[in-house]
């Protein structure tokens, strides 16, 4: 009885089957999941090389003037005549032994240890009336007196130097002149030495050219100015 019991109920399940199949209800498909997606973990991945960049350039430091070189007559001390409207630098160490309102004198520095007695700067104005010349220029014969023209822009100075000597002493000097419509002003520099023959021991005679230095030096301070 069991096999037909069985037989039977196999019949009926293909005929449920079979009448499902022509109605179009099909079994519902069972969806297999599938495996989880395992999503690898990121690995250090290479970066580029970085591209090596020039350091920031530094400010460039603002650029400044250049100092203009400073003269040596900056910190010298000024003679000044009111009366006839001038000024010029002379340097340390003289000493302004006259100081009349028309003329003065200066006592230059020197070397020591030489045959060179005094160095000064006598300064002399007057009123121009057509003719400047210094008072030594003035005690030279005619044809002693050949002037020399020295510029210094934009002033122009008439210069002549001598020699002369006199009871074992030696006078080198040079003289300038300047003048405007109204005034002329002279400078006369003097070199007074004595004749070595003069010592028991003779000095060693002093250097024309370093101690003349300086007489242009002062000439170059000169300006006009208005009183």
């Amino acid at each position: 009885m069991y096999p037909r019991l069985r037989l039977l109920l196999m019949l009926l399940t293909f005929a449920l089957l079979a009448c499902r199949a022509e109605i179009g209800i099909l079994p519902t498909p069972t969806v297999t999941p599938l495996p989880p997606t395992v999503t690898p973990s990121p690995s250090a991945t290479p970066t580029d090389t970085p591209t090596p960049t020039a350091p920031p350039l530094a400010p460039s430091a603002t650029p400044t003037a250049t100092p203009l070189p400073s003269s040596p007559t900056d910190h010298w001390n000024t003679y000044r005549n009111y009366n006839f409207g001038f000024e010029l630098r002379y340097p340390p160490g003289s000493n302004l032994s006259l100081n009349l309102p028309n003329t003065a004198r200066l006592d230059l520095p020197f070397a020591s240890g030489t045959n060179l007695v005094e160095k000064y700067l006598e300064i002399n104005a007057q009123e121009y009336l057509g003719r400047c010349l210094s008072p030594l220029m003035e005690s030279l014969p005619p044809e002693a007196l050949q002037l020399e023209t020295l510029v210094i822009d934009p002033l122009t100075f008439e210069t002549v130097s001598f020699s002369e000597g006199a009871a074992g002493s030696r006078y080198d000097w040079t003289a300038y002149a300047i003048h405007n419509e109204a005034v002329c002003v002279t400078f006369d520099f003097v070199l007074h030495s004595s004749n070595p023959d003069n010592f028991p021991t003779p000095p060693p005679p002093f250097d024309m050219a370093l101690e003349k230095q300086v007489f242009e030096q002062i000439v170059q301070t000169f300006v006009w100015f208005i009183p």
